[in-house]
């Protein structure tokens, strides 16, 4: 198993900065109104935000480290359950590891059968 090492506050920090460019965009893109701030969000919107930022985040990590097992699934849980006191949502502190498991996954079987398949060595 590979070991992450991330603070939990270094986590938390990437993902609300995520999660603010992500908000952004969707102001910029006519998704969101632009008088609309990320606390006046529902909390079903604020967490696909959050979602798609963790999911981001993941995607940005080595190949090979996403492959392999990795407690990263630790460290987006907990990122997220801090999101309940940043955000006022107590919601996000029932985030567990299964989830973001599951968030992961499909994107861990997507690297597997590249791995597998040898695809990247056609680009």
């Amino acid at each position: 198993m590979i070991e992450i090492r991330i603070s939990n506050t270094a986590a938390v920090q990437l993902l609300v900065e995520r999660i603010e460019n992500e908000f952004k965009f969707r102001i910029k893109t006519g998704i969101y109104s632009p008088d609309l701030s990320l606390d006046g969000l529902p909390f079903d919107e604020l967490f696909d935000l959050a979602e798609i930022a963790a999911f981001d985040l993941v995607s940005i990590l080595p190949f090979d480290v996403l492959i392999k097992e990795t407690n990263i699934h630790e460290i987006i849980s907990k990122a997220m359950q801090s999101l309940a006191v940043i955000y006022q949502k107590t919601d996000f502190s029932y985030y567990t590891q299964e989830m973001a498991e599951t968030l992961i996954s499909r994107l861990r079987e997507i690297y597997t059968l590249s791995e597998k398949e040898k695809l990247y060595i056609k680009n």
